[in-house]
């Protein structure tokens, strides 16, 4: 016995597998890359640094990493003095080196394309910047992923285009065909009688009901509509917002109280005068760096609504500010500038980044 299986209902059921097994090995594969196969603190003393051992799956550029952290906690050390070299091993063989100077804070060191394998880094700083170290640097290496995120989410689109194409050449297909042949049959036999030679009756050829909707449409509606889709979100990709995010008070508004009891958590920032970090003011009680982050939980265990108002002289570097609003975002605080200008004359000329 011999059961015939439809041609949609086998193409269907191949693209379905298709879909599926290239979506799931897609996803499987890029969840085994090795991204970013070193992350580790370390100091930035004179002196070497070694990462040990670390292995490479990809085939691509890779960043070594010289992140000297929250430099901001030390105005009074320059970051910009940092100076690296650094040596890349593969079985005891020099594959890429480098000698690089400071750049903005981040020390991005590209290197050439790598091929799989284990290796070996060696960074060595070349000067005295054991300052930053209150910063908690970190070492990293990471690899540059974008040509292999944009063809695998291609490949996963595909993927989602063959499964909805299957899904819907074994569901709607066969029903919008079954509804035809329904209606179809109950259109030939809506005579009263029927008798035996109605075929020699039949002078034209039966037309489909006018109810009835076109196969193509049906099919192409819902692909061309699963293409856009793809097609927008693939425009979207390499776009990330950067920044901290911050709420600005209308003009003449002041901050408002969370409840009756509790007045608004305000952080202040006032110059200390050339080469000292500036004050913090807690609610007008001042406070160290250190102990900011203490600070800022406890009064915000004390609120209803955690909401954090940051405002500082026109003198301070911009950095500190921003050093304020990340770390009462890192809290989960909604923040709020206050932008107002007091107008202050600084009497000094004001460091690098300052408000002007």
């Amino acid at each position: 016995m011999h059961i015939r299986v439809p041609a949609t209902v086998r193409i269907g059921l191949g693209l379905l597998l298709i879909g599926v097994g290239s979506y799931a090995g897609i996803e499987h594969w890029m969840s085994t890359r090795i991204v970013r196969p070193v992350d580790m603190p370390v100091s930035l003393a004179k002196g070497h640094i070694h990462t040990g051992p670390f292995r490479l799956n990809l085939r691509t550029q890779y960043w070594i990493l010289v992140d000297p952290g929250q430099w901001w906690m030390n105005p009074t050390c320059d970051r910009y003095r940092l100076l690296t070299r650094w040596t890349l091993f593969q079985d005891r063989k020099v594959v890429a080196e480098r000698d690089e100077s400071a750049a903005d804070g981040y020390y991005y060191l590209p290197t050439n394309d790598l091929a799989p394998g284990v290796y070996d880094l060696d960074l060595e700083v070349l000067s005295d910047t054991s300052c930053l170290n209150s910063g908690r640097p970190r070492l990293a290496v990471a690899a540059y992923t974008q040509n292999y995120e944009t063809g695998a989410f291609i490949l996963k689109a595909l993927g989602v285009v063959c499964v909805v194409l299957g899904v819907y050449m074994l569901t709607f297909l066969p029903i919008v065909r079954l509804v035809g042949s329904r209606e179809q049959i109950s259109r030939v036999t809506d005579a009263v009688t029927v008798g035996q030679h109605f075929q020699w009756a039949q002078r034209l050829p039966l037309r489909r009901p006018f109810s009835g909707l076109p196969a193509f449409g049906l099919f192409a509606g819902p692909f061309f509509a699963f293409v856009v889709f793809v097609v927008i979100m693939n425009n979207g990709l390499g776009y990330h917002s950067k920044g901290l995010w911050v709420h600005l008070l209308k003009p003449g508004e002041t901050p408002k109280k969370s409840d009756p009891w509790t007045e608004p958590l305000i952080v202040r920032l006032e110059d200390g005068g050339p080469g000292h970090e500036p004050k913090l003011l807690v609610n007008a009680k001042q406070v160290s760096w250190d102990d900011l982050d203490l600070a800022l939980r406890q009064e915000l265990g004390r609120r209803r609504d955690w909401v954090v108002y940051v405002e500082g002289d026109d003198c301070i570097p911009w950095s500190n500010v921003t050093a304020v609003i990340d770390l009462a975002r890192g809290d989960h605080a909604k923040v709020f500038l206050l932008t107002e200008n007091a107008g202050k004359d600084c009497g000094w000329s004001p460091l690098p980044g300052a408000r002007q």
